[in-house]
């Protein structure tokens, strides 16, 4: 690269529709000689001043590139006009501030132009969402706003709600906020396609109709991951994959890691055997309190034990896959009552808890990572 984005960094105040430019500038490498007077400019003087530089740079948070329809030229025309740099796609940076963020359009003549920018305090997801994929009985209720930024900051649009619980929908085409979901627990990631919108809690999903934003499905058995990233999920075109909490036997696909945290099915036959042994105990327990006497050899703490080994432990590692085209509205809940529609695959991936995932890019294979710096590729597609 021969050049280089080179821009002031004051802080800005919002500006929901954009609209500085920064042009690009030549990269200069200083002489020995030119970074020794630039040393002794900068820093000498506030040596023996005492006083810092009044000029307040800005803390960036994070960077990332997005993918999305904003920055495809044949669905907006308007990028046509404003960067005239034919066929190539300009690149789409999202930055994220201590006190906000700012999205970024930079085609390939390096000329940014500024999208969006909002300043209320620091954001911990942020997404542009694509343009829904919908049939001929659902209409877009939010067709002449789109493109749509949904960000999740540390305070909502309502303000009386806790520090990340809600998730706000900005249009960047007028730079209005057009919907506000509402959450009473934090909210810790945001991912999106066509169909829908997956709003990541701790230990929860929740996914949301891309054309009305209305609640389609919901997880709350995901398995929480110590590390940076609490609730790791990947969502395709159309699969969505996350860490569940549980293997369930009957909706466990073939293939997946057989470690020692895994039951084999002997020790599933031994475990049944303790609960229904537990189960008759409690029985007994029942009887002695209406009869006033203890059965010989059994004593309070035994019942007591027994009671709690019934509650199976939660076990790391397990991924599920569901279609969310096919799953059912409502709970999605893996167990050993319900079907198994809209279950694409359920298996065990780790020993410990999963802490990335990723679809590649056909989506017939999911890359996994654990904290211990180990990873696996599974294809889910013939399990």
């Amino acid at each position: 690269m021969n050049e280089a984005m080179a821009t002031d960094s004051p802080r800005r105040p919002s500006r929901c529709t954009g609209g500085v430019v920064v042009r690009p500038q030549a990269v200069t490498e200083q002489s020995y000689m030119e970074s020794v007077v630039t040393f002794l400019q900068d820093v000498v003087p506030q040596a023996y001043s005492g006083t810092p530089l009044t000029e307040e740079k800005e803390k960036i948070v994070w960077v990332r590139f997005e993918n999305a329809d904003l920055n495809d030229t044949s669905r907006n025309l308007e990028f046509h006009e404003i960067h005239s740099t034919g066929n190539e796609p300009p690149l789409l940076i999202m930055i994220g501030y201590s006190d906000g963020m700012q999205v970024w359009s930079i085609p390939i003549s390096g000329e940014a132009q500024e999208l969006f920018s909002v300043r209320h305090g620091p954001i911990r997801a942020a997404r542009i969402l694509p343009a829904p994929q919908f049939g001929a009985q659902k209409c877009d209720n939010f067709a002449e706003k789109r493109p749509l930024l949904g960000v999740c900051k540390s305070i909502g649009s309502s303000g009386t709600s806790p520090p990340y619980c809600c998730v706000d929908l900005y249009s960047l085409r007028t730079g209005e906020m057009v919907k506000s979901i509402q959450f009473k627990t934090p909210i810790y990631d945001l991912h999106c396609n066509k169909r829908i919108l997956v709003v990541v809690l701790q230990e929860k999903i929740a996914a949301f109709d891309s054309c009305t934003f209305t609640k389609k499905f919901f997880v709350t058995s995901c398995y929480p991951c110590p590390g940076p990233n609490m609730n790791p999920i990947a969502l395709g075109s159309r699969w969505l994959a996350y860490a569940e909490n549980k293997l369930i036997r009957c909706h466990q696909s073939r293939g997946g890691a057989c470690g020692d945290n895994i039951q084999s099915y002997t020790a599933t036959v031994i475990s049944a055997a303790k609960t229904l042994k537990s189960g008759l105990t409690m029985v007994g327990k029942v009887v002695t309190q209406l009869t006033g006497t203890l059965p010989s050899g059994v004593t309070e703490d035994d019942v007591a034990i027994h009671s709690n080994s019934r509650r199976s432990p939660l076990v790391p590692g397990i991924i599920t896959v569901i279609d969310t085209e096919t799953v059912g509205e409502g709970q999605v809940l893996v167990s050993e009552d319900s079907d198994s529609d809209g279950i694409v695959a359920h298996f065990p991936a780790h020993e410990k808890p999963v802490c990335c995932m990723a679809f590649n890019t056909s989506g017939k294979h999911i890359i996994l990572g654990c904290l211990s710096i180990c990873g696996a590729i599974f294809d889910h597609m013939n399990r």
